[in-house]
């Protein structure tokens, strides 16, 4: 339901507790004042009458409520007017809020049809008056078309101003709808990216996260690399200086004593294949590495 409709059925609603309140109470007061009054206590009881069925059917039919509860009051101050000529006031007050609720509670071409009614309505009953001495409220028929004039003309005012106002809120309101209805949109595409900007930004630092984990991985393996190798490294220059300062002690023994140059051969050969291992060795450590 809209909120136009809204505003309607809680304005329907208010009018039929309203007025079940008030015909009750007037219905009352006949039975126990003006019990010979048949007339008006028939009158107050199909008015009592409509305001309640109305006030049932609100909810499944709107505008069938709205009907029983003008049609029936509508009907009614007719029947006062023809019945009783010295209540045409009080019935023509209650049949100008009549059109006042047409033009609140209903729209278009049903509206409009309710109006040309109530307008022929009055119109009729002046024009009978005007022609029927004993009905008339006046003396002078002049002043019963006085009186049909004005009241035609209050009815034109209070409907035609309800009319206007009622249009220009539903103008406002379908506007105000409009608004609030871009409002939401945007504001659930503003949520969507911020959704979404949340969503990247947790990518982002998840990879922030895989990115520092992989680096301190790295870091500590190229640590532990260059702690072996400084530890090969260490090792093997030990490794090879012996058989080195082996080398330099036989060169220098060679030249002390040539005599012996077989000797100091094979033992060259000796340190020279030593290095050579240790050399490999190295090399195929550094390889698994």
């Amino acid at each position: 339901m809209g909120d136009s409709r809204a505003i309607e059925y809680f304005f329907l609603r208010t009018l039929l507790r309203i007025s079940l309140a008030g015909a009750s109470l007037i219905l009352l007061s006949d039975i126990i004042f003006y019990m010979q009054d048949t007339l008006s206590i028939i009158i107050d009881v199909i008015i009592v009458g409509a305001c309640g069925l109305s006030y049932l059917l609100m909810h499944r039919s709107y505008t069938t409520s709205v009907l029983i509860t003008t049609g029936f009051t509508l009907s009614s101050m007719i029947w006062q007017c023809m019945a009783v000529p010295m209540n045409t006031t009080t019935s023509m007050a209650i049949i100008l809020i009549v059109g006042f609720i047409f033009s609140v509670l209903l729209r278009g071409v049903l509206m409009w049809a309710m109006h040309g009614l109530a307008c022929a309505s009055i119109a009729g009953i002046f024009i009978l008056q005007m022609q029927k001495p004993e009905l008339r409220v006046a003396k002078e028929p002049s002043e019963v078309l006085t009186m049909g004039i004005t009241y035609l003309v209050l009815y034109f005012i209070l409907t035609y101003i309800t009319w206007m106002l009622k249009s220009r809120y539903d103008t406002v309101n379908r506007a105000l709808h409009s608004a609030n209805q871009e409002l939401v949109e945007k504001a659930n595409e503003i949520e969507a990216q911020n959704e979404e900007l949340l969503q990247g930004q947790e990518n982002l630092n998840e990879m922030n996260r895989n990115l520092e984990q992989l680096v301190m991985d790295r870091t500590a393996k190229v640590h532990a690399q260059n702690e072996m190798l400084l530890k090969y490294t260490y090792t093997n220059a030990h490794h090879l200086r012996g058989p080195v300062a082996r080398l330099l002690g036989l060169v220098n023994l060679y030249r002390m004593d040539q005599d012996n140059a077989s000797f100091f051969f094979e033992k060259v050969e000796d340190q020279a294949k030593e290095i050579d291992d240790v050399v490999r060795q190295i090399n195929q450590e550094l390889g698994s590495v």
